[in-house]
């Protein structure tokens, strides 16, 4: 058996055409990756250079896919150079990161030349991602926001506290009380749903009323925005 030939078999030749069409399909896939990522993250402040990242990434991948062929000694050199390079961007968001591996996917299925699972693969994925998106899958309710405030613990907490909730909130949830400032404050944190027909500022200046209180803080949980 001849081991050298077994884990370096000689490069499979490629036509300029194929080099071509394989980066071409690998820039068109990654280019409805990064549209379908755009068009799914309108309500959240995006970075372009994230967007063309994707279709970079893509292009890449499809010409490293043409390079390593089937031989194992460039896979494991290819591993040996990336692993000297330190990627400090730190990715915020697991969806994110799910968008990175589909830009990878669909650049691997471009650069082997398999036109046929690249173009129904990524096809299939983005009409799902569509349709997840439609439907709001996986979207907390409309209208709940995660609030807290700081507060001197005074016997009148509960009684103030019910009081203003019942009147600007349909439903609330406590999830935590904790002291913070070696014990001066205490902070709440509840899980509320505004009533219709209330703004949230409303319900923040109604809050700053309360003897006591230092400060308010009232997250909408769709946008991870605060108030």
């Amino acid at each position: 058996m001849n081991f050298p030939n077994t884990f370096n078999p000689p490069v499979p030749y490629i036509s300029p055409e194929e080099v071509v069409l394989n980066l071409i399909l690998a820039f068109i896939l990654g280019v409805l990756v990064a549209t379908v990522y755009r068009f799914t993250s309108r309500n959240k402040a995006l970075n372009p250079s994230f967007i063309i990242t994707l279709v970079i990434l893509a292009m890449v991948v499809g010409l490293v896919m043409m390079v390593i062929g089937n031989s194992i000694a460039r896979a494991f050199s290819l591993v040996g150079a990336l692993s000297i390079i330190r990627f400090r961007t730190v990715v915020k968001d697991n969806r994110d990161i799910a968008f990175v591996f589909f830009a990878l996917a669909a650049g691997m299925a471009a650069g082997i030349g398999n036109y046929r699972i690249a173009l129904y693969g990524v096809g299939i994925i983005i009409i799902l991602i569509l349709l997840m998106d439609f439907i709001q899958f996986g979207k907390p309710s409309r209208g709940a926001y995660l609030l807290r405030f700081q507060m001197v613990p005074t016997d009148a907490d509960e009684s103030s506290l019910n009081a203003i909730f019942r009147e600007f909130l349909s439903s609330f949830n406590r999830l935590s009380v904790k002291t913070v400032r070696m014990g001066q404050y205490i902070e709440h944190s509840y899980l509320v749903k505004i009533k219709k027909g209330i703004e949230e500022q409303n319900l923040i200046s109604r809050l700053t009323t309360v003897e006591g209180m230092e400060r308010v803080t009232l997250v909408r949980e769709e946008s991870e925005g605060e108030i």
